[in-house]
């Protein structure tokens, strides 16, 4: 069970009794307004969720499987289900027959229209590709200010190696886009024991099996760093202690 403390900490704020009976795109609604609640976990407008949810198609009838990604635009702290873009993950899989490499990689944006599912006017963003390619049914983006003080830190590497080992894995700055979602798809597949993994000076990706899974494993490689900060800061002179005196 996640560590429910407060203070300095995040507190886990899922509940299992508001969870109860929601349809899976109110899980990705519940799950992203709690985590957008509390601005340690994001900044204002930034980060998003997803979910792969299987729901049947309006053409077809036939049942298939529809990304939910929090769409261009908005804060998940209000986001509410039309703030999502719905997308085909066979038709978003089928882009990567596309793509030409990364020096053509801007022109893949304009194909995410053509992958949009029910007619939804919600628009795509260019993180889509990152939550598309993670095999995982839930996922989340997050700018935690702990995480961005490693991930943009000289060494962020090693220092993500020390604090979380192997559980959460590390990738070089790159631009968010197509090829980023295929590097993301890569480090899954290579490292299948990781719970998610930081991205140079960017942010975190999480992803579970369950919205609940999800959520309590932000909540929780969020926590791991503010405690490792803790523990380096203890005795320490915050940026080398006061230069100049108050009078």
């Amino acid at each position: 069970m996640l560590d429910k403390r407060t203070g300095a900490r995040l507190a886990n704020l899922w509940d299992d009794a508001k969870a109860k009976g929601m349809s899976d795109p109110e899980l990705l609604v519940y799950r992203s307004n709690t985590l957008g609640s509390d601005k340690r976990v994001t900044n204002y407008g930034g980060g998003n969720t997803s979910s792969k949810i299987w729901q049947k198609d309006p053409l077809t009838g036939e049942n298939v499987e529809v990304l939910w990604v929090k769409g261009s635009g908005g804060d998940s702290a209000s986001i509410k289900l039309d703030g999502f873009a719905t997308l085909y993950m066979d038709k978003l899989r089928a882009l990567k027959g596309l793509y030409r490499g990364v020096e053509h990689e801007d022109e893949m944006v304009g194909y995410l229209p053509h992958c949009t599912f029910n007619l939804n006017p919600r628009a795509a963003s260019i993180d889509t590709p990152l939550h598309a390619y993670v095999p995982k049914p839930f996922v989340d983006h997050m700018h935690p200010d702990a995480i961005i003080a490693i991930a943009a830190a000289k060494d962020s590497r090693a220092l993500t190696k020390e604090i979380f080992g192997d559980a959460i894995g590390w990738l070089p700055w790159k631009r968010p886009g197509f090829e980023l979602g295929l590097w993301l798809e890569k480090f899954c597949v290579e490292h299948p024991a990781a719970k998610g993994v930081i991205l140079e000076s960017h942010g975190l990706f999480t992803w579970g099996d369950t919205p609940r899974e999800c959520y309590e494993t932000t909540i929780s490689v969020i926590n791991q760093a503010i405690e490792w900060f803790e523990r380096r800061s203890e005795g320490v002179a915050i940026f080398g202690g006061e230069v100049v005196k108050s009078l």
